[in-house]
């Protein structure tokens, strides 16, 4: 498959490239805002054009949209439109109206879509959805990083920046992977930032609901564009817990811990799982490719949750 890329994006050379070229695929051109200012020496010959000509390049197949986040819903509606499926960075919408706009898009042009959380790939979180915890009842979800300098797009209000949309996300995401019903925002503290226009840190419970269940399932979310760079999901059941050492950036390989009842100790480290090496964006590459060929439906359901409560979290 031929990509071509919507804008120069960090994430687009560190992470996505590599995936994309270790997955057997090509990147045939970049769309820019201003075209003249040319690329990433990383990019090496590559053409370069706005962000409409890649849109219109007939010598592109698909679209990874690396825009800041105000832009992922207007230029993938212009992508979907064009015939090309898109494989679009988080969050896919910073509103339930822009999101049921993208959603009426994808079924009136039947061109796949998918939100790139290349987490849902890493096996790790299938283990962990295995774990014999007993009955799950709670996560504990922490993401960090330290303060970004006062441009940078995670800093602007306007462009869909701050903590919540940045990577509140993936702890939102842990619940949605790991727990079952139908997530609702329960409480939410918020520290906003002195001197800019986003929050600062955000601490949120959200009740994973369910018909016929007698207890919520809660996940307790942390998320911070102030503190240093840590990140941590634990789950709690009623027999075991389990937790993951670097649940959303992981290296090469990683490791999870778990304890049960049935084996003995529950305080302390706990039992050690070793990951086989695997590149969690390559395996999302792959799953997409392979959903555009097989003509796959795309399946929004997540996004619908993420949407909707973060938008709650950051208007509340």
């Amino acid at each position: 498959m031929r990509f071509g890329i919507l804008g120069d994006a960090n994430i687009a050379r560190r992470n996505l490239r590599p995936a994309i070229l270790a997955a057997g695929h090509e990147i045939v051109a970049i769309g820019r805002r201003d075209p003249a200012q040319g690329l990433d020496p990383i990019w090496g010959d590559i053409k370069v054009t706005d962000y409409e000509g890649l849109i219109a390049d007939e010598g592109v197949d698909a679209i990874y949209n690396a825009l800041p986040n105000h832009l992922h819903v207007p230029y993938a509606i212009k992508a979907l439109e064009a015939g090309k499926p898109v494989l679009c960075e988080k969050p896919v919408a910073l509103s339930m109206a822009e999101f049921d706009e993208l959603v009426a898009c994808v079924k009136r042009t039947k061109t796949y879509l998918y939100d790139g959380y290349m987490v849902r790939y890493h096996p790790q979180w299938a283990w962990m959805r295995d774990v014999a915890v007993g009955a799950r009842q709670f996560i504990h979800a922490h993401f960090s990083y330290p303060p970004r300098p006062e441009g940078n797009v995670r800093n602007k209000s306007a462009w869909g920046g701050g903590p919540i949309w940045d990577i509140g996300c993936y702890c939102l995401l842990s619940g949605l992977m790991l727990f079952d019903g139908v997530p609702e925002l329960r409480h939410i503290q918020k520290q906003e930032e002195p001197h800019i226009d986003v929050e600062k840190s955000a601490n949120a419970i959200i009740a994973f609901v369910k018909e016929g269940r007698g207890e919520d399932q809660l996940l307790s979310l942390t998320c911070s564009s102030g503190s240093a760079l840590a990140q941590s999901v634990q789950l709690i059941g009623t027999d075991g817990w389990a937790r993951l050492e670097v649940p959303f950036n992981p290296p090469a390989i990683t490791r999870g811990f778990f304890a049960n009842s049935d084996k003995g100790e529950m305080l302390g480290q706990g039992q050690e799982v070793v990951f086989a090496a695997c590149d969690q964006y390559q395996l999302m590459i792959e799953d997409f490719v392979h959903a555009v060929a097989e003509g796959r439906q795309a399946d929004l359901s997540q996004s619908a949750h993420v949407t909707a409560i973060l938008s709650q979290m950051v208007h509340s």
